[in-house]
């Protein structure tokens, strides 16, 4: 399972990169796991980040103030999926 993680880190990092995001420690359920918050184009994204990804995400700002909008994970991957949607087609 650890390696499903690290892949899906590795995403998560890169659209990190490229919209405006912050990470932070405020999620009781899980106080050791930091949580990415990216500022999408269609709206917030969120995902939770094992301690042992943290090394991919060392270009995002951490916040004490990076709070979660209360999207589900359903409307998180609608605005993934609405984003990507937004793209010019890439000349396949």
């Amino acid at each position: 399972m650890d390696s499903v993680y690290r892949e899906r880190a590795h995403l998560v990092a890169h659209l990190a990169a490229i919209y405006p995001a912050t990470i932070g420690y405020h999620d009781p359920e899980e106080p050791d796991w930091a949580v990415v918050i990216i500022d999408g184009p269609k709206g917030q994204m969120s995902w939770h980040i094992s301690p042992d990804d943290m090394d991919l995400f060392e270009h995002v700002p951490v916040s004490q103030v990076n709070t979660w909008d209360g999207h589900s994970t359903e409307v998180k991957y609608d605005r993934l999926r609405a984003a990507t949607a937004a793209l010019p087609p890439s000349g396949r």
